[in-house]
């Protein structure tokens, strides 16, 4: 007797099985590389600055030219993922920035150097989101959440092991040999993931139905399930209405975006500044390369236990948690610029700053998935990080200007730490507005239902 087999229910409700916890390993490594790669540049700068001769503030761009480049990918060519597949995109975005990484070496000005990390920053950004969507594809609901924070966990753990790294290869290789390892591992990863990571299950069936790949794939998460030729598999999906960008605006929403959007923007500025432009303030300060590229490292180490430890606290105390933790963070960036000669003391100062920055961004991001109805869910999420990229383009290149001008560490880390409180302030807002947006949904859902 032919069947309907609902695999999205199946997944849903389902154990998380052998299978997708490949493929969640897959992801982490993806996301890794990444962590690596997007941090880079900020652990080369003090070494490139010195050889080229150049000033801070003309740099700033260099370090911003990535995080540009990862906001058209995700926008450009991460659309894409819905039309040619969420495998290839993903291959595409490792092939794409692993190659630019790799030639990053024969650059010989800011200008080129500055071109090579925008194509490159491109492909993680059709890579990146898509691996987080194919993520939530194949991942039971119970533990989706965690899944998806357990990508950004391991890519702060990429990035506090380029500085790691880094602090040993520079000062023995040269700046030039920490892209080419940035620049081959993504490659390999691209050849081991072609023949490893399945394509999602869901897109496949949505786009060919009873296709052989996707029953292969079906196989492999319910072993043992009994398949007839006549069956057929399908993603049940929930009927939705259109999300346009205005509806982000309308129905006593447009303060809880406005608000989301300036708390996304700040805290991405505070992070992306810290992270950028860290070891090179503490190499002007007196520390060595090595111990500065290292400390700075410690940054993201600490954001990936903040990660663990703020989206607990998210899970039972709402946004304030979140708020909280970025609050705790502005005295603690403003203490580096009373230790930045110290070592370290200053090493224990940046893994505590780290833990709250990363920590409350980690929970700010997951948040804004969770402010909107289900609908415009994705919309609304999608905006906001979208958006928020305008902070982690404009942070690196604020620091430069702000570190040529001439001003003390102390000033300078106490300007740093105004993004967090912004931050902070905003989240503390958001909390009303979604209350008062949430009060006019329930509104809206009563007189829908008298209607009827």
């Amino acid at each position: 007797m032919a069947r309907t087999i609902d695999v999205g229910l199946l997944i849903e409700e389902g154990a998380l099985g052998v299978f997708q916890k490949g493929v969640l390993a897959w992801l982490c490594v993806l996301m890794t590389i990444e962590g690596f790669d997007m941090q880079v540049m900020a652990y080369a700068a003090p070494s490139v600055l010195k050889e080229w001769g150049l000033d801070r503030a003309s740099f700033g761009p260099v370090l911003s030219a990535s995080l540009f480049g990862y906001m058209l990918g995700a926008f450009v060519l991460g659309a894409l993922a819905d039309r040619l597949g969420r495998k290839l995109i993903i291959l595409a975005g490792l092939v794409l920035f692993g190659a630019f990484t790799l030639v990053a070496p024969l650059a010989d000005s800011a200008t080129s150097l500055m071109t090579l990390r925008f194509l490159a920053g491109l492909g993680l950004g059709a890579a990146v989101p898509t691996g987080v969507a194919m993520n939530a594809e194949y991942m039971p609901v119970r533990v989706r959440a965690t899944a998806i924070g357990l990508m950004y966990v391991t890519y702060n753990i990429g990035a506090a092991g380029g500085g790691f790294l880094s602090g040993w290869i520079i000062p023995s290789y040269g700046w030039r040999a920490i892209f080419v390892i940035g620049g081959i591992a993504p490659l390999v990863l691209a050849v081991l993931m072609a023949f490893n990571l399945s394509e999602s299950i869901r897109f496949l069936i949505l786009r060919g139905g009873r296709a052989l790949k996707a029953e292969a794939i079906l196989r492999k998460l319910s072993p043992g399930i009994e398949l007839n030729p006549e069956d057929e598999l399908v993603v049940a999906r929930e009927e939705r209405h259109v999300a346009s960008p205005l509806k982000l605006f309308t129905d006593n929403r447009a303060a809880m975006t406005l608000v989301l959007w300036i708390a996304i923007i700040t805290s991405f500025m505070g992070h992306h500044f810290l992270t950028n432009w860290l070891p090179t303030v503490l190499s002007d300060a007196g520390l060595s390369l090595s111990s500065s590229v290292i400390i700075g490292g410690l940054f993201p180490l600490g954001g990936a236990l903040g990660s663990f430890a703020v989206g607990r606290a998210l899970d039972k105390g709402g946004l304030k948690m979140v708020a909280l933790s970025f609050l705790i963070s502005a005295p603690c960036v403003m203490a580096i610029g009373q230790s930045t000669a110290l070592g370290g003391v200053t090493a224990l100062i940046v893994f505590l700053a780290g833990f709250f920055v990363l920590g409350g961004q980690l929970g700010l991001n997951a948040s804004a998935a969770t402010l909107y109805p289900t609908f415009m869910r994705s919309t609304g999420a999608g905006w906001g990080l979208g958006i928020g990229r305008i902070g982690s383009i404009a942070g690196p290149i604020v620091g430069g200007v702000l570190i040529t001008s001439g001003i003390s560490h102390q000033q300078l880390f106490l300007i740093a730490a105004c993004p967090m409180l912004v931050c902070a302030v905003s989240i503390m807002v958001l909390q009303w507005a979604k209350t008062s947006a949430h009060a006019t949904d329930a509104r809206l859902k009563a007189a829908a239902g008298q209607g009827a």
